[in-house]
């Protein structure tokens, strides 16, 4: 449908030029909601008020109403207008666009290599002032290890004195434990510590090998020399460095491989990007942002809107950057406007095998962790049972199971079927979810019709509201009865998006719908007990409207039973309207209105026909049995 456009956005609209560019939607306010670059503006924006479908990009729909100016600012070329959209968006933070907000400053390890006796210490930020930067690394606590481990093995001073000295002075605590060579008292020569140093630099670039394999010479070469005590400090330098958390095995088969992996986790309006960076065949550290996309549902355009503003602050562009996500059209702009900035060729990926794939897999699980803190945070974590991250991990669910949904079936001697459905959010019953349904296309005993009724009912219901579905359907019953479930959800369309379990009574056994092993978990375990309660609770809210319905049904037709007559039904139903005050009234009423035998005999027949549903007054007290009118005289 083609919106209705004012005279002033016509105006506009026919004034855009026939040139590559960044475009400006403001409101009435003259605030800006949204910035978009384009290859030719014209095109762009008059695609927005023509009535086309912007599949993926709800904005060009959602934000119409609200736009009353355009404005635009004109590029030499697609590439110039990328940079200039990412800066903007960067600076204005328009209402609809994705919105990146940077978790926090990450830490850098900064190496005054200018100095004459260099020094680490720890930035959150990189200048430009002659120090050589390391990281980011994912936290403060490891800058720490590093500088620690940079003082033993090469004692690297840690004050923050200005040498040389004018004047030596005595030595601190630290050159006495080994800690630092003492720079400040004049006990090593700038050359000397230049060479410790180099050995820092190749410790924080990842050069691990070179350096042990450093190492290892001096060390033969000392034991040759005889020089034993030398070749037992190497010794004892080599088992620190393997030994620290620092340097491990290689990550990648490729020690000189460096790139970035990129991945991205979204749960609605809430999105988690994940970036590892690969120096030198290590994987040096971690940054990850949170997004705001109230209204990108491509996970295309928000890699697109996000990656230039990303790389804008870093100080060093790989040359590889490796993502799951689909490419733009635009990609090739994108590596030319990251490749001018890095000053060498920049080129994306998309790896399908090998063990990009399982860097991937590895952010792709980072993603996914603070996907769920930021949803634990909006949901207030007090209030959620720790019981659904567990089953979270247990299942290895991609989503935190906070609604779970479970369904049982239940029948009254192969008639008067029903279903129950019930909730639970954030661990706990969520009552008001409840759902009850009569079976009303299925004849006799067939559970599995009965299911299939049940699921298409429910799910075309959240479709037609727009609810999302379930974080987990739990099934009542082992494999058969899960991929019977599983074949349902197929046929509705559902099979990808609605993770399904079914639990086994006889082994308590978690059971999956793939070809993935059955597990049983312990009997404590709270994601056991989630499971159990969702399952148990479904069963007992079926029974339970059961019972209630069918009682129900038995009061409508109580006094229509054999030996029942239309006079006699008239006088009982004048005075008593329902069948527990008709057996709560004392003998001696009825016998006056219907005759001692005929009221009697009739009264017989009642408790027969209704006692399993019937509650006398006067109930026994506790632990005492209730009066049984079934076998009254």
């Amino acid at each position: 449908m083609k919106p209705e456009v004012g005279e002033h956005i016509q105006r506009r609209l026919s004034e855009l030029p026939d040139r590559p560019g960044v475009y400006i939607m403001k409101n009435a306010q003259g605030k800006i909601i949204y910035i978009g670059k384009a290859k030719v503006l014209k095109n762009r924006v008059r695609s927005y008020f023509d009535g086309s479908d912007h599949a993926g990009h709800r904005a060009a729909t959602l934000m119409l109403p609200y736009i009353r100016d355009i404005e635009w600012i004109i590029t030499e070329s697609e590439e110039e207008a990328l940079i200039l959209e990412a800066n903007l968006i960067r600076k204005h933070t328009p209402k609809y666009n994705v919105l990146l907000k940077d978790d926090k400053h990450f830490p850098y390890l900064a190496f005054s290599v200018k100095e004459p006796f260099p020094r680490l210490s720890l930035s959150r930020s990189v200048k430009k002032d002659g120090r050589q930067y390391f990281g980011p690394y994912m936290s403060s606590r490891y800058i720490d290890k590093l500088i620690d481990i940079s003082a033993r093995l090469f004692k690297i001073r840690e004050c923050s004195m200005e040498l040389p000295a004018k004047h030596p002075v005595r030595p601190c605590l630290n050159y006495h434990i080994g800690r630092c060579s003492a720079p400040c008292a004049s006990l090593i020569t700038q050359e000397e510590y230049a060479r410790d140093v180099e050995s820092t630099r190749l410790m924080l670039e990842g050069k691990r090998d070179d350096l042990v394999e450093k190492w290892q010479r001096e060390m033969e070469e000392a034991s040759e020399n005889l020089d034993f005590e030398t070749a037992m400090k190497r010794r004892d330098a080599i088992q620190a460095l393997q030994s620290t958390g620092t340097h491990q095995k290689t990550d990648t088969s490729d020690p000189n491989m460096s790139l970035d992996v990129v991945t991205l986790r979204r749960n609605g309006d809430m999105a988690a990007a994940v970036i590892l960076e690969y120096r030198k065949g290590v994987l040096m550290g971690r940054r990850h942002y949170r997004l705001e996309c109230k209204l990108e549902d491509d996970e295309t355009e928000i890699f697109r809107q996000m990656v230039l503003p990303w790389y804008m602050e870093v100080p060093l562009i790989p040359a590889e950057i490796a993502t799951d996500i689909a490419l733009p059209e635009d990609r090739k702009e994108l590596e030319t406007a990251l490749g001018r900035r890095a000053g060498r060729k920049v080129q994306f990926t998309n790896p399908q095998r090998g063990e990009k794939l399982g860097f991937l897999k590895l952010a792709g699980a980072n993603a996914d962790m603070i996907l769920v803190e930021m949803r634990a945070e909006v949901q207030k974590y007090s209030e959620i049972d720790q019981s659904v991250f567990e089953l979270q991990k247990v299942l290895g669910l991609k989503k935190t199971p906070f609604r779970i949904e479970c369904v049982d079936i239940s029948h009254l001697s192969g008639t008067n079927t029903v279903a129950s459905l019930v909730a639970f959010k954030n661990g706990r019953p969520d009552k008001s979810n409840y759902r009850k349904f009569i079976i009303k296309t299925v004849e006799g005993i067939d559970d599995f019709a009965s299911m299939r009724e049940v699921m298409t009912r429910r799910i075309k219901r959240l479709e037609n509201e727009g609810i999302p579905m379930p974080d987990l359907w739990v099934c009542d019953g082992g494999k058969g009865q899960v991929d019977a479930t599983m074949q349902i959800l197929r046929e509705l369309g559902h099979s990808e998006d609605l993770p399904l379990i079914g639990l086994a009574k006889r082994l308590e056994e978690i059971v999956f719908p793939d070809d993935r092993k059955s597990i049983v978990l312990h009997r404590t375990s709270p994601a056991l007990k989630l499971l159990q309660n969702a399952r148990d609770e479904a069963h007992r809210f079926a029974i339970t409207y059961q019972r209630s319905k069918r009682k129900k049904d038995l009061e409508v037709e109580w006094l229509k039973m054999p030996g029942v007559g239309h006079e006699t039904r008239v006088k009982i139903l004048s005075k008593y309207r329902s069948a527990e005050a008709f057996m709560a009234a004392p003998v001696e009423d009825i016998e006056i209105l219907l005759g001692k035998v005929r009221g009697n005999t009739v009264r017989e027949q009642v408790a027969r026909f209704c006692a399993e549903f019937i509650t006398p007054q006067g109930t026994a007290a506790d632990g005492e049995n209730p009066k049984d009118y079934s076998n009254m005289d």
